[in-house]
């Protein structure tokens, strides 16, 4: 008996191409600006790895190092080639890397399958000799990498004049090369320590999740944010997702083309189909990554994980010279499932033992000290320590009205306590951000990523799930599927014998009269172009649907149906629900024929089952490369 696991997929071989020891870049150039000058001077300011071989048939010497005529003039070996050259010279460029022995090659120049025409024809090459010579590359159409633990700077991301980043744990993949050099830059001034920026543009061959998946297994990367227009690789992203909650990294990821015109504009972009959003959100929700709707989320969550701070629980303690601000940030935690108790009073009466007097503040959470304290030196300084040693927070939010006059203080208050603390200023808190203090200029801002650094420290690891194949089920499976009538359909008594040898109750229904129904549902399962069979549970009449990628276990879709019903189901008919759907999971893996099943119509009663009907889809078994 086979096995079908959640992933099986191996971690990209791409050491070559990310970490080289020798770099070539081919269209390397003396003037500026420009993109081939640009990359050269990125490169020869950062690279400590070994030697550079700028690669211009019409110098002598590019940027003061000695140019190569072409690439066969190379020593054989060289591990990375940047290639900077018009379109139609890059197949024969890579042919010729091929035979240098060259391990990978970012290909940053553009008029690829994103134009059409005959760039289309032009990108087919390309991935051909990959194919046949077995080197990786990034791109064609992007702008590079940066990897800053090994000085890589094979991009034209920053201007050579900018400073170079500082690096940190935070690695950043982006299909797109524009957007992506936009998020750089932001995450720079937003106080994200960026170690890795990889832009895959077109991907030919390597992808934003195969990247991913090799980045994950890095020391120096303990958090992954992916910006994504497509999605190539599944399996690779949900392996990338399993194995980083493994590793206990967080793994953010941003999706772009979630609308019509969106997704149209992402294929005249990079040439990629952008896919169903909402399974992509149902499969971030099911392998725990977070999924992001903007640029500035992602960053928000970036800044708050690089530090490494867990939490213990959901209570926040916020200390704040403003009444007003207070009441805010209560409401941007309650809204984000935060909890915000008041001190205990042994906590109230040593804070209020620092306060001068007569105090008129309130020291119950939010703790406000009013401007009175605000002007009292040390009381601050103290006031931090005392919230933040309190039993009742988990977390703490102090709010800065205006621009701190003493940083120091802050920063020390951040540093003297393990807790997760988020600063809420009303003006950009750059030096905070420079010390690695996260800190935001939005209260919703500071409790979301506060809320999201919650979930990640309290949440149970997913459980990579498998599912047994039995050909002999199968082989009844499909006899019962031999009595389709001429329009293709099955009688919906052959779909419930089907759903039956699946283990379904929804198999048989139980007519006791006089029983009301305690919940009203409906489940189904389709297949996505991207993740493959997917199950959708639609619970009573206002409960949110939940949507999973099989295999799931019927344990964390109960669970997930009984917190998304409306009104709240009991045990037993969210375990039926579950049940159900785990079945018409394990028909779609057998069955490759079967696109669509639907069991609607569904009543319930403390777990039984009172109505349904069953419809499935079947395609004809030359679309759904049936095999005996």
């Amino acid at each position: 008996m086979s096995v079908v696991a959640a992933s099986a997929a191996a971690v990209p071989d791409l050491e070559r191409l990310l970490r080289p020891k020798s770099i070539a870049v081919v269209g390397a150039s003396n003037r500026m600006p420009s993109i081939g000058g640009y990359v050269t001077a990125n490169v020869i300011r950062a690279f400590r790895g070994g030697r550079i071989f700028p690669v211009n048939p019409r110098e002598e010497r590019v940027q003061g190092l000695q140019a190569w005529p072409d690439i066969a003039a190379l020593p054989p070996d060289v591990d990375l080639a940047i290639i900077v050259i018009p379109s139609r010279g890059v197949p024969e460029a890579l042919e010729a890397c091929a035979e240098r022995g060259i391990g990978g090659t970012v290909i940053i120049t553009s008029g690829f399958a994103e134009v059409g025409g005959a760039g289309v024809e032009l990108q087919s090459e390309v991935a051909r000799i990959l194919r046949r010579s077995g080197m990786r590359a990034i791109g064609p159409n992007c702008i590079g990498y940066m990897n800053l633990a090994d000085g890589v700077m094979a991009n034209f991301t920053l201007d050579p004049d900018d400073p170079l980043p500082a690096g940190g744990p935070v690695a950043l993949v982006s299909q797109s090369g524009g957007l992506g050099g936009y998020m750089v830059r932001k995450a720079l001034t937003a106080g994200l320590n960026l170690g890795w920026f990889v832009s895959t543009g077109n991907e030919v061959d390597v992808t934003v999740a195969a990247t991913l998946r090799a980045l994950v297994e890095r020391d120096d990367v303990t958090v992954l944010l992916g910006a994504f227009e497509a999605l190539r690789d599944p399996a690779l992203f949900v392996e990338t997702a399993l194995r980083a909650a493994e590793l206990g990294k967080p793994f953010v990821a941003l999706k772009a083309g979630r609308s019509a015109e969106a997704a149209a504009a992402a294929f005249a972009h990079t040439a990629s189909v952008a896919g169903s959003a909402a399974a992509f959100d149902a499969v971030c929700r099911q392998y725990g990554v977070f999924s992001v709707g903007s640029l500035e989320e992602m960053l928000d969550l970036g800044v708050i994980f690089q530090g490494g701070r867990r939490a213990r629980g959901r209570r926040v303690g916020i200390v704040t010279g403003s009444g007003g601000a207070g009441v805010v940030l209560t409401d941007a935690c309650v809204l984000e499932g935060l909890e915000t108790p008041t001190l205990p009073a042994a906590d109230q009466a040593a804070l209020m033992a620092l306060m001068p007097q007569p105090f008129m503040g309130s020291l119950a959470n939010p703790v406000d000290v009013t401007a009175q304290a605000l002007a009292t030196p040390g009381v601050i300084d103290s006031v931090l320590a005392g919230v933040s040693a309190s039993p009742a927070a988990d977390m703490v939010i102090p709010v800065i009205i205006g621009n701190p006059t003493h940083p120091e203080m802050y920063i020390a208050a951040h540093r003297a306590t393990e807790k997760p603390v988020a600063f809420v200023s009303t003006l950009p808190p750059t030096n905070l951000l420079d010390a690695g203090v996260p800190a935001f200029t939005d209260p919703r801002r500071a409790a979301r990523a506060l809320a999201a650094l919650d979930e990640f420290s309290l949440r149970a690891p997913p459980v990579r799930q498998t599912r047994a194949l039995d050909p002999r089920r199968r082989e009844l499976a499909r006899a019962v599927l031999s009595h389709r009538g001429p329009d293709g359909a099955l009688p919906e008594d052959q779909a419930r014998a089907l759903l039956a040898l699946y283990g379904s109750p929804s198999a048989s229904v139980d007519r006791m009269d006089g029983r009301s129904a305690t919940l009203t549902a409906r489940c189904a399962l389709h297949r996505d172009d991207g993740f493959g069979p997917m199950v959708v549970v639609e619970p009573g009449a206002t409960g949110a649907p939940v949507m999973a990628q099989i295999p799931a276990s019927a344990p964390d879709l109960a669970a997930a149906i009984a917190q998304g019903a409306r009104p709240t189901p009991s045990a037993a008919d969210a375990e039926t629900l579950a049940h159900i759907t785990v079945a018409l999971g394990d028909a779609a893996l057998e069955l490759p024929e079967l696109t669509a099943i639907e069991v609607a119509g569904l009543r319930l009663a403390k777990g039984a089952i009172l109505a349904a009907e069953v419809r499935l889809a079947l395609a004809a078994p030359a679309e759904a490369g049936v095999v005996a």
